[in-house]
């Protein structure tokens, strides 16, 4: 039985997350927006798009990879009536936590613009700085499950995204 255990771990351990093994990847996320009250939004679905580049070579910051995020929240209701959808478009730098499991932590810290399709109450579109983190499931070398959570700081105004979603990465 320990024979069969040992296996079993070192076949794990080889399926860990390399995120040096591929350059590239893309993900598909479900998303929930936690607006903050000077927003006038009111919370919220959404799906969202990401890019994920892994440079090949070490980098003064040490950067896992870099990150082109869309997210999109449709249909949010105006307090007092309305509705709005928010087209946010982001560029983050990713750092991943050098370990040998399937599931991987990172940090994520990045700048982007928020736009509204319905811009009444005063609600402007703008720029935001985010911050946040995530965790990587490695299903096998190319198929993930991700989960990330980032707060979107716009001057007064600020959202909690959570997400989870699939990841595939290529480019080996």
């Amino acid at each position: 039985m320990k024979k069969i255990l040992l296996a079993l771990c070192a076949v794990w351990s080889l399926q860990a997350a390399d995120h040096d093994l591929y350059n590239h990847s893309v993900e598909a996320v479900g998303s929930y927006s936690f607006n903050d009250d000077d927003m006038l939004l009111k919370d919220n679905w959404g799906w969202g798009l990401r890019y994920n580049y892994n440079p090949p070579t070490e980098n003064f910051w040490e950067v896992g990879a870099y990150q082109f995020a869309f997210d999109y929240q449709f249909n949010e209701d105006y307090i007092g009536g309305g509705d709005s959808s928010v087209y946010r478009w982001g560029l983050n730098a990713l750092w991943y936590a050098d370990n040998a499991s399937e599931m991987t932590p990172y940090a994520l810290l990045g700048v982007g613009a928020q736009f509204f399709s319905h811009n009444e109450h005063g609600t402007d579109d703008g720029l935001f700085a985010a911050i946040g983190g995530g965790i990587e499931y490695q299903l096998r070398g190319d198929f993930s499950l991700v989960g990330e959570a980032k707060y979107l700081y716009g001057g007064d105004e600020s959202a909690l995204v959570t997400s989870v979603g699939v990841k595939y990465s290529f480019g080996q």
